[in-house]
């Protein structure tokens, strides 16, 4: 006689699925030495106990004894158990596990030997049956609900809602027709389909973390292009002020001078000098001149558009090009500038101001010269604010 032969119509279904829970096992063991998940722990040991109570169910149709029906019974406990754990896991991995989970052990014992009473047989696994049925669809709920892929959540919600209906039919036949012998045949036939759902959910968890996958490599890919336009932009910026730097002016008049020429357009630029900076450092110390360079970055960024740029050119100086600005609307931004300066913080008897110079470039000349003249500009207006300060210091000592 041949295997099927010496098995019964419901024998053979539990042999087929408890291969198949047997390949889930090995795939959950290959899953988790890629990817390093505490729940797939719970899983791994899960399905094992579940490949456990299948195997020895194929023995209670002859053996039909107390004491391995409790076994089976425990078996299929401790497999809901760790489904139920490993699922709260995964969707919480920083969710900690507590010594007081293991107090479910006795009375999953107590439950196991009080469904064993009922039936000495394989009837005896029907109140499991239930159990199962409630904790499957327990699950489906859990990964509906769970953050990440649409597509993965939902093929395991279907499988496991499904699983546990095959579960509750299988468990309110068995306890309507009283004994495995007088179930209908399609009702024996239906392990085939918990099988086929176990492979269900195994190809669900591929596409949840296939799906997780991508998601992570987008991300770090995102976190790499992130972090390449941050060390761009540190190449262009001055590390104190934050403005662009001398190197980035380089760029950046390349394109204006070209636009200039390309479309006839109007180029302004300014020059700012900060006014006794020298002393502010002297008599407050550098950790006040770098505020007061900070200060005056900002202040200078405020007052212009969006279409501007704002250069720190070296030292205490400071360089603004304006696009589509003419010499009138420069000789305007640049008075602008020096008289609304705020009253800088921790600079108290020492008054520090700003000398701008101004200049508008003209297309048959060198952009070097607009260049000196406004820089020219600004010291012939820094000489007049020297002489103004001592004159005004001279008059105060006459009085």
């Amino acid at each position: 006689m041949n295997l099927r032969d010496s098995l019964s119509i419901a024998q053979f279904p539990l042999l087929i699925q408890a291969a198949g829970t047997l390949l889930l096992v090995l795939l959950f063991l290959l899953l988790y030495r890629k990817i390093r998940r505490a729940a797939f722990l719970d899983w791994i040991a899960s399905w094992a106990f579940l490949f456990v109570g299948l195997f020895l169910q194929i023995s209670l149709h002859s053996s039909e004894t107390r004491p391995l029906a409790m076994f089976v019974n425990l078996a299929l406990l401790a497999h809901v158990i760790f489904l139920v754990r490993g699922t709260r896991r995964f969707r919480n991995p920083a969710a900690r596990m507590s010594p007081w989970e293991l107090a479910w052990i006795l009375p999953a014992i107590v439950i196991a030997w009080w469904a064993s009473t009922l039936e000495p047989g394989l009837e005896a696994t029907s109140p499991m049956a239930l159990v199962r049925a409630a904790a499957y669809v327990l699950t489906a709920i859990w990964f509906a609900v769970s953050p990440g892929s649409a597509a993965g959540r939902i093929f395991l919600s279907v499988a496991f809602l499904l699983w546990g209906a095959e579960r509750a039919i299988a468990g309110v036949g068995l306890m309507r027709f009283g004994s495995l012998r007088s179930l209908p045949a399609w009702l024996q036939y239906l392990g085939f389909a918990g099988m086929f759902l176990e492979m269900m959910i195994a190809v669900g968890i591929i596409v949840l973390l296939f799906e997780a996958t991508q998601a992570r490599l987008a991300s770090e890919m995102q976190a790499l292009l992130d972090s390449e336009r941050e060390l761009k932009e540190m190449g262009v910026r001055d590390p104190l002020t934050g403005l662009y730097n001398r190197h980035h002016f380089n760029d950046v008049i390349r394109r204006e001078l070209a636009s200039l020429r390309r479309y006839g357009t109007e180029l302004s630029v300014l020059v700012v000098d900060v006014d006794r900076f020298k002393q502010i450092n002297d008599q407050k110390g550098h950790q006040i001149g770098d505020e007061v360079l900070r200060f005056v970055a900002n202040y200078l960024t405020t007052c212009v558009r969006e279409s501007d740029f704002v250069f720190r050119w070296g030292g205490d100086e400071f360089l603004l090009l304006l696009p589509r600005t003419d010499e009138a609307a420069a000789a305007v931004k640049a008075d602008e500038l020096a008289r609304k300066l705020p009253k800088i913080p921790a600079t108290e008897g020492l008054h520090p101001s700003l000398s701008v110079g101004f200049a508008t470039h003209r297309p048959d000349a060198e952009f070097p010269a607009t260049l000196a003249l406004a820089d020219q500009r600004m010291y012939e207006m820094k000489l007049r604010g020297k002489r103004e300060r001592a004159a005004r210091e001279r008059d105060l000592g006459l009085l």
